[in-house]
């Protein structure tokens, strides 16, 4: 008698699953189906991200050539500049070289700071 009980339980509880998965088996294609559209209109989201972030990837690599051209250019002036400096420098060492030859030729006496300026 106790094997007859739990067959019938066991029918019970197989029919009562039948009958749950019938019952639920539209609802969970249509929560999967919207679960999808969701799912697409963020993809389509993230995507029209990417497409920006890439423009702006683009904008950021031409800057960053302009700023490397004018990088160059300031090198070259500034190069240009420090080679005029180096001459300038040696000029005046070779004038102050020339004025002291020429006073001591002249036989003047360097100028004494007195303070009473």
């Amino acid at each position: 008698m106790e094997t007859l009980g739990i067959l019938i339980n066991a029918a019970v509880v197989a029919a009562v699953g039948l009958l749950l998965a019938w019952q639920t088996r539209g609802r969970f294609d249509a929560q999967n189906q919207r679960f999808d559209t969701r799912f697409q209109a963020i993809d389509t989201r993230f995507d029209a991200v990417d497409q920006r972030f890439g423009g702006i990837d683009q904008r950021l690599d031409r800057l960053d050539h302009r700023i490397d051209r004018l990088e160059d250019r300031l090198d070259k002036r500034i190069d240009g500049l420090e080679t005029r400096l180096g001459r300038l420098e040696t000029e005046t060492v070779g004038i102050r070289t020339d004025l002291t030859r020429m006073a001591f030729a002249l036989r003047i006496a360097p100028e004494t700071q007195t303070g009473n300026d």
